[in-house]
Parts: structure tokens; C-alpha cells; sequence
């Protein structure tokens, strides 16, 4: 009895608190199903009373019964299952077929062209726009052997399937972790987050912020800056994809004061540098306070990471890049054209599309540059002579 009471009131006050950080959202606690993902005899001939589908779902390439009870033949045709082609499911293969209003925060992965495990690829959607399911190629930029299932790229590789503390239940653990189910390669990467309107403490005590929970649009996810030499989320990728990942420090970054790659912590931006304020219409960044360049207010700690050009999953854009337009590009030049003359094409603005997609407004990759990087705008005088 005296358990239950101390559990009652665990539970009391954390329903007080404005900001949760619920593991994962999903595939936890009273979310984690076993029969979702398990099937004790390898047989689903006949209806039963569960929480779960009744039937063998998805496209499969052999016959059960399947390694570890699973409801699929690989870890990937699993996790499908549900995360392909249902209504009320995020969708993270290809296309979605319920995209959120600003696209998904994640995107599209993407499989070998042809037919794998059952799935046909989708010629949007090719290897080297984003992660490749079943892959057996290395990473990009890998510098050490990636914690990687040796059957090729798998959901699992990035996503503790059972569920954790972490945002997306991404695989972590504390660095001094002896767990022995987890790579040593994730330990002390801790991308940690919470849910609610705004953050709880400036600054900030966690690396994401969702307004919302269980919601993968783009709009209701925000990044946070814990510690301003650093991008927990950046180093979390750089598990896989080192060589690309670091500050200014870093040798893989800058060789001799010079900048050689693009770094993903430790460089504030100022308020001069970053112009966008519309937040449905703009690339993410990190800041520490939560501002994010809130229209008359912009912050001057907001910092580019990976996920500021890059769709982790992938979209359809090469190397998933997410093509914004800036908000001082919108409007194309006025100066006026000497009579019967015609404007260079390449001197009119991009036309923004009036919602955000997962592949961006509508821009290309130079806009999606000048979202921080001031050069190569429209420059002021008479433009009409000047190519961007």
C-alpha cells in the first residue's frame, strides 16, 4: 500500500508540471504494446482481442515465423508495418500519405531502387537524398566504424525500439553507461527534450523543445542550446558521420584559422545575420533563450546545426537539404528597365510556396544559404545590371 502511495504522489506532481519530458512519446509505458511488434507462435491465422493489428501487415519476402517473435522479417519491414501507409501513424517511407500541415520534422527515408523486402523504391525518392534503409554502404563522412547492423541501415540503428528518455527515442545513455544492450558509440549522447508551449528555464536545460506531444509536424519542433560550444543533436549524428560534425576547435573544422567544413556548434549569429522571422517560413536553428528571431525581438545566440540544412531522414532534394527562401528575397528587383528590354530571368525572385514542405518554400540551394549568409542578395542601386 505505502508503494502505491508513493506512486500516486509521483504521479500527482508531475501532472503540475507545465513541461514534460514524456521518453519518446511513443513506444513506452502503456504505448509499448508487445503484441504490436511480437506474436508468441509465429501465427496470425485466426482474430483475437489486442491492441494490435490481427493480421500480418505489410509486404513481406518470406514466410513467418520470424528472428525474436517479430511481426516481420527484418527490423525494418517491422517497424513498416505500421510507420508506412497508415492514416493515423507517422509515415517515414517515401511519400507520405498523411504529411503534417508544414511536412514532416523528420521527412522521407528512402530504399535501394528496385524492390526490397517487399517495398518498391520511389524515383522522388533516391539513395543520397537522405538515409537509406538497408544500405550496406558507409556512412558520409564516417571517420570510425558506425554502430551499424551488419544487414544494412535499420530503424533500430538510430531508435531504441523498446523506447528511452530521449527525443524520438533516439539511441543514448549517460557517458558513464555499462549497459550492455546498447554500442559504447552512444554513450553520452543524450538528446534530450521536453514538451510545451515554450521552454522551461533560459537558459536552456534541454536540446529540444515540442510544443506539443505525439506531433511530427515541422512547425511543432524546436531546438535548443544547452550549452553554446556544443549541438548534442550534432553530435548524436556524428556517431555515424564524424568528419562532418564540430565547432571551431575542431580540427576536422578549421585548419589553421581557416574554416575547411561548415560547422554545426559554436557560432553565433547575431541579430544582423539572420532575417527570417516568419516561423512556418524558415530554417531551424538552436538558441539558447527560445527567441528563434521572434519578429522585433531576434536573438543574438542562435546557432546553425545539422538539422538547419539536412532532413534527418531525407526528402527529395539531394543530400536532404531543405531549400527556404529568405524573407529580403521575396520581392524581386524594381529598379526601372530601360523601354522595351526584359528583365534576366535569373534576376527574378524564386516564387515561395505559401506553406513549408518538407523540402522547403519553393527556393534553391543558394537560398537556402542566405537564410544566415548575408552575400549574394539583392543588392541595393540599380540590380538589373548585376546577375546573383
Amino acid at each position: 500500500m505505502r508503494r502505491l502511495a508513493v506512486l500516486l504522489v509521483a504521479v500527482a506532481a508531475l501532472a503540475g508540471l507545465s513541461n514534460l519530458a514524456i521518453a519518446g512519446d511513443y513506444h513506452v509505458g502503456r504505448l509499448l504494446v508487445c503484441s504490436d511488434c511480437h506474436v508468441a507462435h509465429g501465427s496470425q491465422t485466426h482474430g483475437y482481442g489486442s491492441d494490435a493489428d490481427t493480421t500480418w501487415l505489410g509486404p513481406h519476402s518470406s514466410d513467418p515465423p520470424y528472428h525474436y517473435l517479430l511481426r516481420g522479417e527484418t527490423v525494418n519491414n517491422l517497424c513498416l508495418n505500421c510507420h508506412e501507409g497508415k492514416p493515423n501513424v507517422p509515415d517515414v517511407l517515401q511519400a507520405a500519405t498523411n504529411p503534417p500541415p508544414h511536412g514532416r520534422s523528420g521527412g522521407g527515408l528512402n530504399i535501394p531502387a528496385g524492390t526490397t523486402h517487399g517495398y518498391t523504391s520511389d524515383p522522388a525518392f533516391t539513395e543520397g537524398m537522405g538515409h537509406t534503409l538497408w544500405s550496406t554502404k558507409p556512412p558520409p563522412g564516417t571517420n570510425t566504424a558506425p554502430p551499424v547492423s551488419t544487414e544494412g541501415l535499420e530503424c533500430s540503428d538510430c531508435h531504441r525500439v523498446h523506447g528511452n528518455k530521449y527525443f524520438r527515442n533516439l539511441n543514448g545513455d549517460v557517458s558513464t553507461s555499462t549497459s550492455t544492450f546498447l554500442n559504447p558509440a552512444w554513450f553520452g549522447k543524450e538528446v534530450t527534450y521536453e514538451i510545451g508551449p515554450t521552454p522551461s528555464a533560459n537558459p536552456a536545460t534541454v536540446w529540444v523543445l515540442e510544443k506539443t506531444p505525439h506531433s511530427y509536424d515541422n512547425d511543432n519542433v524546436q531546438y535548443m542550446e544547452v550549452d553554446q560550444t556544443r549541438s548534442m543533436y550534432g553530435e548524436w549524428c556524428a556517431t555515424c558521420h564524424g568528419s562532418f560534425h564540430g565547432n571551431l576547435t575542431s580540427a576536422n573544422i578549421e585548419q589553421g584559422g581557416i574554416p575547411v567544413r561548415h560547422p554545426t556548434a559554436g557560432v553565433e549569429m547575431g541579430t544582423t545575420s539572420w532575417k527570417v522571422t516568419d516561423a512556418t517560413h524558415r530554417l531551424k536553428v538552436m538558441d539558447k533563450a527560445g527567441q528563434w528571431a521572434t519578429a522585433g525581438t531576434p536573438s543574438a545566440d542562435m546557432t546553425p546545426s545539422c538539422f538547419s540544412c539536412h532532413k534527418s531522414h531525407g526528402n527529395q532534394n539531394r543530400f536532404g537539404l531543405i531549400f527556404v527562401i529568405p524573407q529580403g528575397d521575396i520581392s524581386s528587383p524594381t529598379a526601372a528597365l530601360p523601354a522595351g528590354s526584359t528583365i534576366d530571368p535569373r534576376l527574378q525572385a524564386p516564387a515561395r510556396l505559401a506553406a513549408m514542405t518538407e523540402e522547403g518554400d519553393g527556393g534553391q540551394y543558394r537560398d537556402m544559404c542566405r537564410n544566415c549568409h548575408g552575400m549574394g542578395r539583392w543588392p541595393t542601386g540599380n540590380p538589373t545590371n548585376i546577375l546573383p
